[in-house]
């Protein structure tokens, strides 16, 4: 691999881990995004990461069990071949939505503990939480009827 793309997929691996993803299946996550060809053996990703197949083996579990990995088989090939999913990064958008409804609920739990008066910086969570909640799958249709 190139040094500048080595360089991005190291930068886009930070970023990834950045949001919850361990550094190494963040490299393995950007490494499927631009190789030639898009599926690739854990000896092929290896050989490009510089990294050993027990290093990747754990990462690309990890990516298949999220829904951003898939593994295929080629007719006539013994290895595995492991490429980004098809719709991986709305699945993981949806995902995240699922997220802010804990943090809008954690804030109403809280504000219910709390007199009226009190609570400002809960009621400014909330709201936020609330607004994307409900603001995300719109967000969501719109991509689809413009992609």
């Amino acid at each position: 691999m190139e040094a500048p793309l080595k360089a991005w997929v190291e930068e886009t691996a930070l970023l990834f881990e950045g949001a919850g993803l361990p550094r190494m299946a963040g490299r393995v996550l950007a490494w499927l995004l631009v190789a030639d060809p898009p599926e690739q053996t854990a000896r092929e990703m290896g050989e490009a990461l510089s990294v050993s197949k027990g290093a990747l083996s754990p990462a690309l579990h990890l990516l298949t069990r999220l829904g951003l990995v898939e593994k295929l088989r080629r007719p006539g090939e013994r290895a595995d071949r492991y490429t980004v999913r098809p719709g991986a990064w709305r699945r993981l958008l949806l995902e995240k939505a699922r997220a802010l409804s804990l943090y809008r609920e954690a804030a109403e739990r809280g504000l219910a503990l709390l007199p009226p008066e009190k609570g400002e910086r809960l009621r400014e969570m909330h709201r936020l939480y609330a607004f994307f909640e409900r603001a995300l799958p719109e967000l969501l249709r719109r991509y689809e009827e413009e992609a």
